[in-house]
């Protein structure tokens, strides 16, 4: 079984550093050739389902990569980690790096890297455990990413999963044995 993991298309806050979560945004032309360049690595991937975070920019990375038109389940717990009251500021203001650190992350009313990461893996466990004849591509966001390559590697020792996030529109692939 093996997960194909790709990160949405650009957006005009990913170019101007501002903190993105929930809020609704659309790709940006940029967005829309990563994708599109991505496409062609996707269409030779051998996937028979879809699960993805029913956000704009995911699903709009998905209407681009998803030439196959496979059946596709939206699922909430592929939502970004929810910045809350933070989302929107420019990452250069606070310590963007600590908030992707367990025990350093809680910024205000921001769901913790705990929270995200329990939602994540128990999206994954199910995955397992209901879809072992598919290989499945996921269409998400950086720190969801994050969180299934932690899942995948191992959850770093020292707390900090800054450095394990995707570029815009980047595919990993994972393996289930």
């Amino acid at each position: 079984m093996y997960i194909y993991v790709i990160r949405h298309g650009q957006t005009d806050w990913n170019v101007e550093h501002k903190l993105l979560s929930h809020t609704d945004l659309p790709l940006n032309e940029e967005g829309r050739k990563q994708c599109e360049e991505a496409q062609k690595v996707i269409k030779n991937l051998d996937y028979n389902l879809v699960i993805s975070s029913p956000r704009l920019r995911t699903r709009q990375t998905l209407e681009i990569v998803n030439t196959k038109n496979i059946e596709t389940i939206f699922d909430d717990r592929l939502v970004e980690r929810d910045a809350r009251s933070i989302e929107g500021i420019d990452v250069s203001t606070f310590d963007y790096q600590a908030w992707w650190t367990v025990g350093k992350d809680e910024y205000k009313d921001s769901e913790t890297i705990e929270e995200c990461k329990t939602r994540v893996y128990e999206l994954l466990d199910e995955i397992k455990e209901n879809y072992k004849d598919k290989n499945i591509l996921i269409v998400t966001h950086n720190g969801i990413c994050r969180m299934i390559h932690s899942y995948f590697n191992g959850f770093p020792r020292n707390g900090r999963i800054f450095n394990t996030g995707f570029e815009n529109a980047e595919i990993r692939i994972y393996e289930i044995k």
